[in-house]
Order: C-alpha cells, then structure tokens, then sequence
C-alpha cells in the first residue's frame, strides 16, 4: 500500500514552479503554463501557498459546473517505523517516534473513514449522491506517513504522559466522476498535541484529533470551490 500511495501522492506534490496573479478578485487566479512552468506528473499547477497552503489544480479548474459530490473510500498509510528492542524506560530515552500498534491502526482508519463520510453528508456546496454523473465531483481524503508519539509498554518505564498523539499528512484530492481526472489536490501537515495528557487517553482523543483534520478537509473543499479560473499565461 505505502509504494502504491507513494507513486500516485508523493511524485505529484513536490519540484514545483508556480507563477499567480490576482485580478478583481481573491478568487481569481493565473497559472504558468509556459515551457518554464513545472507541473505534477498528472498535470497539476500549484497555487501560490499564501492564498491556499499546499493546494495544486488544474489550469482551467472551474468547480462551478458540479452540483453532486460522490465519495470515494479514504486511504490511510502509516509510516514504517522499526520496532526495536525497548526491553527498558532508558532505551527510549531519545525516541520521539514509535510504532502505531494494530489496534490504533483499526481504531484510527474506523473513525476517519466513518468521520469523513457524516461530513460529506452535510456540505452544503454539493448535494451527495451514490451514483456518477457529468455533474459529479468525486472526492477522496488520505492520510499518508501516518504517526503517534504514544511510546509501547516497557517494564520499569514511567511514562505516563504523551505531548502529541496523531501527526499525519492529510490530503484532499478531487478528480472528474466521468473521466476519473484529477482535478485539484490539497496536502498539508498536521499535528495534534496533547499538552501532557494521560497515555491511556490516546483512543479517546482520536476522535477529536479526526474532527480537526475533517474540519481541514472540508475547509480546503470549499476554497477550492470558490475559486474562478482565468485564462492561463505562458512565461
């Protein structure tokens, strides 16, 4: 999974050239598209990060022809952090990343998905539906290079506390119901801190670390629903 995710996600978000302009309205943009532009390998332009923090679309994004909003099932991808031999509190000492175990995993990809999906439900740009159309945005939203920073149990530890609990890639990608094509993609990195909290609370705070990514998700969706392509400019 994580080399699938790896060769549609990573390649498409990075060594990227941008040129914006904007017009009458914030909401307008301008994208290079001329021999000296750079664009993803699915033909991706980025947006300028000071109006949309890591967002790439296409040159002639214009969302306003969508009326329906069908989604697609979320990925989820965990780093592969080694497990080590952490047989005392002092070969920890200076980990700062553990392994996220099995049930974290299940707990974390259940409330996310599930999450995401009440959210959907209820954005009010897009009317959902379970069925393709011409009308239709297909929507999708990841999590890669999934982390926690919830040391295992160690015999003579004392860890008690965690600073942070979740930090992951979250990513939010929209693509053509009749085509299947691309057509804008947002990625940013976040972290949920814990300020110290019990480690046994790390699966009750998970669903509050997920209500603040969907929060994030639905924000992007609609900045890019708001924006209004121009005619592109070559350099």
């Amino acid at each position: 999974m994580r080399d699938r995710l790896s060769t549609v996600i990573l390649p498409a978000i990075v060594g990227l050239i941008f040129l914006w302009h904007t017009g009458e309205s914030d909401a307008q943009f301008m994208l290079a598209v001329g021999p000296n532009a750079e664009v993803t390998d699915d033909g991706l332009h980025r947006l300028d990060p000071s109006i949309m923090g890591a967002a790439w679309v296409k040159p002639d994004l214009d969302l306003a022809r969508y009326r329906q909003v069908y989604l697609l099932p979320s990925v989820i991808q965990f780093r592969d952090v080694p497990v080590r031999n952490w047989t005392t509190v002092r070969t920890m000492e200076k980990t700062t990343v553990f392994p996220v175990n099995e049930t974290m995993k299940v707990r974390l990809s259940d409330v996310f998905s599930e999450a995401f999906a009440e959210a959907i439900e209820h954005v009010g740009s897009y009317r959902p539906t379970d069925e393709l159309g011409r009308d239709v945005l297909m929507v999708r939203a990841f999590l890669t290079d999934v982390i926690a920073g919830v040391p295992p149990d160690v015999p003579g530890s004392i860890v008690t506390t965690i600073a942070w609990v979740w930090e992951a890639n979250i990513v939010l990608e929209l693509r053509d119901a009749m085509s299947d094509e691309v057509l804008a993609r947002t990625v940013e990195r976040q972290r949920m801190d814990a300020d110290r909290v019990p480690a046994g609370l790390v699966m009750a705070l998970t669903p509050r670390v997920v209500n603040m990514w969907t929060r994030r998700l639905l924000t992007r969706l609609d900045q890019l629903s708001s924006l209004n392509s121009t005619r592109p400019r070559s350099l």
